[in-house]
């Protein structure tokens, strides 16, 4: 189930399996970081999402460690729809993170459409099988495999409590 457009981010195949270039994976990923720590020092909303049932509990602990927001249950709440839904308009997220950019049964999560329709910057891991032109900071990677969500989220945990901490350290050295 090979999408295409990823071909460009695969280094070869091994038994039928897709080897991702991890040389072409570490400067996206540096660049998904660094947006992802200045929207933390910015104060900005991060939202990170999935329907991969194996990564929920990941997920939504490391949003609660960070501070931040997790959504991983089947999309109601479309973000085109919120002034009908809670009487009100709220704040959307400033960047929402995408463990599986698929939600089941292997279609595009609708969470992805709705950010891209209202310029919400998105950063996903994407697999083989996902379009990495429809996410902003895509970062080629096995979205399927727990140890290396795990290491994905602890990097992004990393990177939004150090743009925090530059935070802090500003808003200290100004009063």
């Amino acid at each position: 189930m090979r999408n295409p457009w990823m071909s460009q981010y695969i280094y070869g195949h091994r038994l039928d399996v897709d080897i991702v270039d991890l040389e072409k994976t570490l400067p996206m990923l540096h660049s998904a970081l660094n947006f992802l720590a200045h929207i933390a020092y910015r104060q900005g909303i991060i939202l990170f999402l999935t329907r991969y049932p194996a990564h929920i509990p990941m997920v939504e602990r490391a949003a609660r460690d960070c501070g931040e927001y997790a959504h991983c249950r089947k999309w109601d709440y479309p973000f085109t729809n919120t002034q009908s839904l809670f009487g009100y308009d709220i704040r959307l997220p400033d960047v929402c993170i995408f463990t599986h950019t698929l939600a089941p049964p292997n279609q595009l999560h609708p969470g992805v459409s709705d950010a891209n329709k209202l310029l919400i910057p998105t950063i996903g891991l994407c697999d083989t099988d996902c379009n990495p032109n429809i996410i902003t900071y895509p970062i080629p990677s096995n979205d399927d495999t727990p140890k290396l969500i795990e290491f994905y989220l602890t990097l992004f945990q990393q990177a939004i409590m150090a743009g925090k901490e530059k935070r802090r350290e500003k808003d200290a050295t100004s009063s």
